[in-house]
């Protein structure tokens, strides 16, 4: 193999076309391919960010629906307590009215039968008289009245 000038004209043509080829063709299409590389870095950079932030928000979010419904929770069970214990109340009340009213009209009834009593003790000699004015002499009167064997007569 020879050397000639052939070779080193060919040698110098390929270093300036070398040269010349990355200035027109392969710096600009570096600089674009690093541009796009920068632009999808940051873009997916974000997108990390934004899953992030989105995750905290859903938690967040979790949390205070959480929180909403154990308040939401205790007011209704608070609410149930008392209007548990109102009707407790009412109940003891009504029950206690219900027993004041029985006794009153027990103690009514009895007083009421204590003076119907009374009154027929007075009538039971008058009508015994009148009884015996009609089967025996009217001559006749009765003098005394035994109060206990009327009062046992009454009870039965």
């Amino acid at each position: 193999m020879e050397f000639n000038g052939t070779f080193i004209v060919a040698f110098i043509s390929f270093i300036i076309f070398t040269f010349i080829m990355n200035i027109i063709l392969y710096k600009p299409i570096n600089d674009i391919v690093q541009k796009r590389k920068k632009y999808i870095d940051d873009n997916y950079d974000e997108a990390k960010d934004n899953a992030q932030k989105t995750k905290t928000i859903l938690e967040d979010r979790k949390n205070k629906l959480s929180k909403a419904r154990f308040e939401a929770k205790e007011k209704v069970d608070a609410q149930v307590n008392a209007a548990k214990n109102k009707k407790d109340e009412i109940t003891k009340n009504a029950k206690h009215q219900a027993k004041e009213s029985i006794e009153a009209q027990r103690l009514q009834t009895l007083n009421e039968s204590n003076e119907a009593k009374a009154a027929l003790k007075g009538e039971i000699k008058n009508l015994a008289q009148m009884i015996s004015d009609k089967f025996l002499n009217s001559d006749e009167k009765i003098a005394d009245v035994d109060n206990n064997l009327v009062e046992k007569i009454m009870q039965e």
